[in-house]
């Protein structure tokens, strides 16, 4: 049994628990499952075509923001802490990208503001052939969002500052208390 960057925790990867006379997998005490990256994309599409691009924005991200919030649950399950940037960092390198969701890295962190800036590459809304003309990572970010509202202990929103899905070297969001990203949206908008 491996640690995860010798933190003496184990990672997603290494914690995978495979019964295969039941056909589950598990990992921190938590059921998983192990599916292709084009099930995403085509659940995002087809949701865009039933609904609409905005409604299914919508729905993607509220989706991820309520699975966001089960991640820092397991990790807290796990013995990870949340008292520090470092253990935040963790939690990102161990659960978020030995579990596929891309390199995920925080970039700044205020516990008091209860502010946190994440940039990833390779995230799973990402289309390597398809470039789009505004932000993709509508699910990752609900994800990332749910998990920092968890972390934090209170309603937080998001936005996307960058995203390679329109062609940029990295995705990036700022997440906070819905006032705080209103006025970064704002400030951004008039520049």
């Amino acid at each position: 049994m491996s640690k995860s960057r010798g933190t003496g925790k184990k990672g997603a990867i290494h914690s995978l628990e495979v019964d295969a006379s039941k056909g589950i997998i598990t990992s921190f005490g938590q059921r998983f499952l192990f599916i292709p990256v084009e099930l995403i994309h085509s659940i995002e599409d087809r949701l865009a075509d039933m609904v609409g691009p905005m409604t299914a924005t919508s729905f993607q991200y509220e989706i991820g923001k309520r699975g966001g919030s089960h991640y820092i649950r397991m990790a807290q399950k796990a013995g990870y802490d949340i008292k520090s940037s470092k253990d935040v960092g963790m939690i990102a390198a161990n659960l978020g990208t030995l579990g596929g969701w891309g390199k995920l890295t925080v970039q700044e962190i205020d516990f008091k503001k209860k502010l946190i800036r994440l940039r990833w590459t390779n995230g799973v809304s990402v289309r390597p052939n398809k470039k789009s003309k505004t932000p993709v990572c509508h699910f990752g970010r609900g994800v990332l969002t749910g998990a920092s509202e968890a972390m934090f202990g209170r309603k937080l929103e998001s936005i996307e500052l960058t995203c390679q899905g329109k062609g940029d070297a990295y995705c990036e969001a700022l997440i906070g208390p819905p006032e705080s990203v209103a006025r970064y949206a704002e400030t951004a908008e008039k520049q």
